[in-house]
């Protein structure tokens, strides 16, 4: 998943952007609640416009907005699953104001899978068409992957299925918990009956991870005071004779805890340096600090340096975290308050085996 940009804010910038956001929408929802039911041409500009608004506080929010059961008004803003961002979204959702006849809500709800229906590409998702089951890999046993089964899948059409699979799974699970809770899943079709592969009916996903989620939670909510902390260094040169610096956590890779601290923390610094995309040594200097800043700002007891590299440009620090929200909530502080000329990315997603570092792990690195 993408992560937030560095978009570094003068004090109290975020604030005035998120007053004169609420501001904006005070003096203009008359003009979304006043269009016809199938006026979505209008609907649709608005909706533009508003996430343009949105863009100072935040330039890669979503929004979405339409009448509820109960004939007031929603909206909804959304990071569309960048679990980096959903700090961002739910200040901007605390700090709305009251308004008549609307309601704001944080991500994407869950809507459960009974009674919805997602048409994409003449496809049809309900419960009726759609049932999922397990993929259980020995390597990994903790990782939960599954399989959303269609009973008309096409592979001539897979990229429609994939797609349709994920709304559907989205709608009913909400955007959280399909960020959070699962690890990989695709669309595909019921599995043969010489399989022995058990469907289960979608409409026990939630129950189902929440069991899992249950169990690795357990498992792994004692882990000891010793942290994996032996450094291995790599100096290299590709094709194009572009040279790479290589720092690896070595210690990591047969550490049989590593579940416990299940989040990646992918943290991407970008640079000018030199015709090879390597960074002049006052560069190198300047990424190191700005490492060791954000490596002293993370809890110690809830955060592990695997490594980095330095290559292309570009400076990739890998940290891995026990949880992402009060990591999402210290990066965004720091990079709206950190004046560097480095852009900074970051993003955050679930990898419970480190598999983003196994490249690394089988490098030839020396002492």
């Amino acid at each position: 998943m993408a992560g937030i940009s560095k978009y570094y804010r003068k004090e109290g910038e975020v604030e005035q952007a998120i007053a004169a956001f609420w501001q904006w929408f005070i003096s203009n929802e008359h003009r979304f609640r006043g269009l016809e039911k199938n006026d979505s041409d209008q609907a649709l500009s608005f909706l533009e416009e508003l996430i343009q608004r949105m863009a100072p506080y935040n330039p890669y929010l979503k929004a979405l907005a339409g009448p509820d059961s109960n004939g007031n008004y929603e909206l909804i803003i959304t990071s569309d699953g960048d679990i980096a961002l959903f700090c961002k979204v739910e200040d901007l959702v605390k700090a709305a104001p009251p308004v008549n006849n609307w309601i704001f809500t944080a991500h994407k709800p869950a809507l459960g899978f009974e009674g919805i229906s997602i048409d994409l590409y003449g496809l049809q998702f309900t419960t009726d068409t759609t049932s999922f089951y397990p993929i259980v890999q020995e390597n990994y046993p903790d990782e939960v992957s599954i399989v959303i089964t269609h009973s008309g899948y096409n592979s001539e059409i897979d990229e429609h299925f994939q797609a349709g699979g994920m709304i559907y799974l989205e709608n009913g699970l909400g955007e959280v918990n399909t960020a959070t809770k699962i690890d990989n899943y695709e669309t595909g079709p019921l599995p043969g009956a010489d399989q022995g592969i058990e469907v289960i009916p979608i409409s026990k996903l939630h129950e189902y991870l929440s069991w899992r989620e249950k169990e690795f939670v357990e498992k792994y909510e004692s882990v000891p005071d010793e942290r994996p902390d032996t450094f291995h260094l790599l100096e290299a040169e590709d094709r194009d004779g572009r040279k790479m610096l290589l720092t690896v956590n070595m210690e990591c890779r047969y550490w049989d805890k590593k579940p416990a601290y299940s989040w990646l923390l992918q943290i991407n610094m970008t640079f000018t340096g030199d015709e090879t995309g390597f960074p002049s040594e006052e560069q190198l200097i300047a990424l190191q600090t700005l490492e060791e800043e954000i490596f002293t700002l993370l809890p110690g007891d809830k955060a592990i340096l695997a490594g980095n590299k330095t290559y292309d440009n570009c400076k990739n620090i890998y940290f891995y975290v026990s949880e992402y929200k009060t990591t999402a909530v210290l990066l965004n502080q720091y990079i709206e308050n950190k004046e560097t000329p480095y852009e900074i990315m970051f993003f955050i997603r679930r990898d419970k085996y480190w598999r983003t570092m196994e490249q690394y792990f089988n490098l030839p690195i020396e002492d």
